[in-house]
């Protein structure tokens, strides 16, 4: 084989393997949530499905815009302070990301699909990245099938805030159980573990008619 050849074999080669990536730099995959308003974190996961940090009454117009019908908040924070009398639900699950656990997922999941089903959703945090980034994870990869390299890749690369803004998120995508995830939100269990807080009271609310053991006799 003649040197050139050998230069054209190797040139190839090096077309092939970092081509895609020159033509990719700067862009996002097409699947990615699509910044609608980057002033508080606005982002399109879906047809019916946004995600932000925490908006504000500024935001409003933006969000009427959008149709979305239904406010998911994880924080304290009480929504409608800025919603006001607009005809928009606000739904509050506070929660921290370093505190999530199964049962926690799958009630958000639910909720999610839930309130989809009445128009286009916002689900938010204070900042965007780590508590909605984590639940935009496993709506990603429980429902819509993602694997968890490419969950967690839209988490720390799409433009949501930086890795070290996530490290609870991305501790428990990495552990999560995404099968058993799947055939508990699909056959309605509360969570994947049956000694969880929820098995428990479902098992007292069976045995006794309440969610408590019975007040032992005197």
């Amino acid at each position: 084989m003649s040197l050139p050849r050998i230069l054209r074999g190797a040139i190839a080669a090096t077309l092939l393997t970092f081509g895609p990536l020159a033509l990719a730099a700067g862009e996002t995959p097409a699947d990615w949530a699509k910044p609608v308003d980057k002033s508080f974190n606005l982002y399109q996961m879906s047809p019916t499905l946004y995600r932000s940090a925490l908006p504000g009454n500024a935001d409003l117009p933006e969000l009427q815009r959008l149709q979305v019908k239904t406010v998911v908040s994880f924080i304290k924070d009480d929504d409608r302070a800025w919603i006001g009398q607009q005809p928009i639900e606000a739904v509050s699950f506070p929660t921290h990301a370093d505190r999530v656990d199964d049962a926690d997922v799958l009630k958000v999941l639910r909720l999610l699909q839930d309130a989809e089903q009445n128009g286009p959703v916002l689900m938010h945090c204070k900042h965007g990245r780590d508590r909605t980034g984590l639940f935009a994870a496993m709506y990603r990869t429980v429902i819509q099938g993602w694997s968890k390299d490419d969950a967690l890749k839209e988490m720390t690369q799409g433009g949501f805030g930086t890795e070290d803004d996530m490290t609870d998120a991305i501790a428990y995508v990495q552990k999560a159980d995404i099968g058993k995830l799947q055939v508990a939100l699909a056959s309605g269990e509360c969570s994947t573990s049956a000694f969880a807080g929820c098995q428990l009271k479902g098992w007292l609310a069976a045995t006794f008619g309440e969610e408590r053991a019975p007040h032992p006799a005197h």
